[in-house]
């Protein structure tokens, strides 16, 4: 069972597998209702393919063979003398992100079913009204450094058409840009159970 708070874990996702999920939308619809429905449960493959209206052997040709780094096996039941394996997203609250030219920011974010430039699609704060992202900044602040943004870092935000106010995925984006040569993940946990963000994706998959 995940928690209700909002969490956000970014790590880097090289340019490749970066290309070879955004390029592709089966891939990306995948991706997404995978991260949706397996938020507290999860789902055995056939239930996944029948939401999807896609082919079983259509699926598990691309869990396979493309998306494999992003799921688990979390149980297995015994159904008619044959094991039936039942998958989640393997991290659950993972953001991946890949870096461009210009300082360009790409991001694959399945739970927000946001792929692409960040420039063009923005990120999943961006759902969030003024004063609820205003509530979660006074967290994601004191997950961070309490001094003001550099001027290299604002221009960083600025050239992915990120501008005051800010925003967590903000702060989020710049300290895992950072942690990138050292292969470190950047992990903000926002404690607020009524998060807005996820009660919309729940509200949106019907949980």
């Amino acid at each position: 069972m995940l928690t209700s708070d909002c969490r956000i874990e970014i790590s880097y996702i090289d340019p490749e597998t970066y290309t070879s999920i955004v390029n592709h939308d089966p891939r990306k619809r995948i991706l997404t209702k995978l991260y949706r429905s397996t938020r507290d449960t999860p789902i055995n493959k056939q239930a996944l393919a029948n939401s999807l209206d896609i082919e079983y052997h259509q699926l598990i040709y691309q869990l396979n063979h493309h998306l494999r780094d992003f799921w688990a096996i979390k149980e297995e039941q015994k159904v008619r003398g044959t094991r039936m394996e039942l998958i989640a997203a393997a991290n659950p609250y993972e953001i991946l992100i890949t870096i461009g030219k210009d300082q360009g920011i790409f991001l694959v974010d399945p739970l927000a079913d946001l792929y692409g430039a960040v420039v063009k699609v923005g990120t999943r704060c961006d759902q969030c009204s003024s004063m609820e992202a205003e509530q979660c900044m006074n967290f994601a602040q004191s997950r961070f450094a309490s001094e003001a943004l550099s001027q290299a870092e604002m221009n960083v935000l600025a050239a992915n058409n990120r501008h005051p106010p800010y925003r967590p995925m903000d702060l989020a984006l710049l300290a895992a840009i950072k942690g990138i040569p050292e292969g470190q993940k950047c992990v903000i946990d926002i404690p607020c159970q009524t998060c807005a963000f996820l009660r919309r994706t729940i509200r949106i998959e019907g949980l």
